[in-house]
């Protein structure tokens, strides 16, 4: 067991590398950062200035080694939208989060357990044939698409819940690595860092 634990959390540790990587160079093969980040009414030398205080005039492998080096002190840098700490916004994100997963997990756990032994021990029933057309459906529907028709059904048709929000979230402020990090009604104050935006991946 401790060997499959270790396994499984190299391969979590590869997984992470891989994805920032592809993140981080996929900012860059939509378009220029910059094209979105500044002002198209900005002249040259604000432009410049911006370039500059982003920290994007550095080439893209140091921006990306800036970035590492900022992970493995627990700091995943700035958010370029935001202008705030990317681990701040994580931490924001975090209880709603824990709320969708712990909620499906329930749902699995009340329903999906005894349905799954219903239609195991009753295939050829009509409720077995039924449970299984349903989680076959379920699985070939695309989940963008379930969730409009679930806006739509519950929001726009029956008002019975709120299209979008969720409402002020509790940041986890004891794991934010900096003094300055501290939750307010539904924003995260900058984390206080001396590095540039350009060293985080996009929030």
């Amino acid at each position: 067991m401790l060997v499959f634990i270790i396994r499984r959390s190299l391969q979590s540790v590869v997984v992470l590398f891989a994805m920032s990587l592809l993140v981080f160079v996929g900012v860059y093969a939509i378009g220029n950062p910059v094209d979105i980040l500044i002002n198209p009414q900005a002249d040259q030398i604000d432009r410049e200035n911006a370039i500059i205080a982003l920290g994007l005039d550095k080439p893209l492998w140091a921006q990306y080694w800036s970035f590492l080096t900022g992970v493995f002190h627990g700091d995943l840098g700035r958010s370029f939208v935001h202008s705030t700490s990317a681990l701040g916004l994580v931490l924001e994100r975090m209880p709603a989060t824990m709320e969708l997963a712990m909620t499906a997990m329930l749902i699995s756990i009340v329903l999906g357990i005894p349905l799954g032994l219903w239609a195991g021990l009753k295939p050829d029933g009509v409720a077995g044939r039924t449970i299984m057309a349903g989680s076959i459906l379920g699985f070939s529907l695309p989940t963008f698409w379930v969730g409009l028709m679930l806006i739509m059904v519950f929001s726009v048709m029956l008002g019975w819940l709120p299209s979008n929000g969720r409402g002020p979230t509790t940041l986890l402020s004891v794991l934010c690595p900096s003094r300055s990090c501290r939750s307010t009604a539904g924003r995260i104050s900058s984390c206080r860092r001396p590095t540039s935006p350009s060293s985080s991946l996009p929030c």
